[in-house]
């Protein structure tokens, strides 16, 4: 009993030493403005996507302005979109829909980020911003970078 008390001893502080690199590994891995494509629906006029947008940063966000391609299934650009967070403050989430008029949803293969055009996060640059992004799809269009 004595020698798995000793054991037991030594393995605290290496538990301990562990919990404290993931808790620091998670508290640097939310250090960005998470980008989904959550949805896109066939309307009338076209196709309606939804994207949810959820600031990780460690501050608020007074806008960021994104330019994205849309882009068919053959890699081929078909219409440019403009798209932008409005403000959000840290842990915030927010969902936007735009309509992309006489497009079909069914022909769309990805969304291209293509560029930040405008940044206002703090101090950070467009390029900064750009590199903050992750984006993600529930759905089979892709969304990427």
């Amino acid at each position: 009993m004595l020698n798995l008390t000793r054991k037991l001893r030594h393995l605290f502080p290496v538990l301990g030493l562990v919990a404290f690199c993931q808790s620091a590994e998670a508290q640097e891995a939310k250090q960005e403005l998470m980008l989904e494509l959550n949805n896109a629906q066939q309307v009338e006029s076209g196709c309606r996507v939804s994207f949810l947008f959820h600031n990780t940063l460690a501050g608020t966000i007074s806008d960021v302005a994104m330019e994205v391609a849309i882009m068919d299934k053959a890699q081929m650009t078909q219409d440019f979109l403009l798209i932008s967070t409005g403000r959000l403050t840290q842990g915030k989430r927010r969902i936007l829909q735009y309509d992309l008029p006489d497009i079909t949803c069914a022909d769309i293969g990805t969304i291209l980020i293509n560029d930040v055009s405008d940044c206002q996060i703090n101090d950070m640059t467009a390029a900064q911003c750009l590199d903050a992004i992750r984006p993600s799809s529930r759905i089979d269009i892709k969304l990427g970078l």
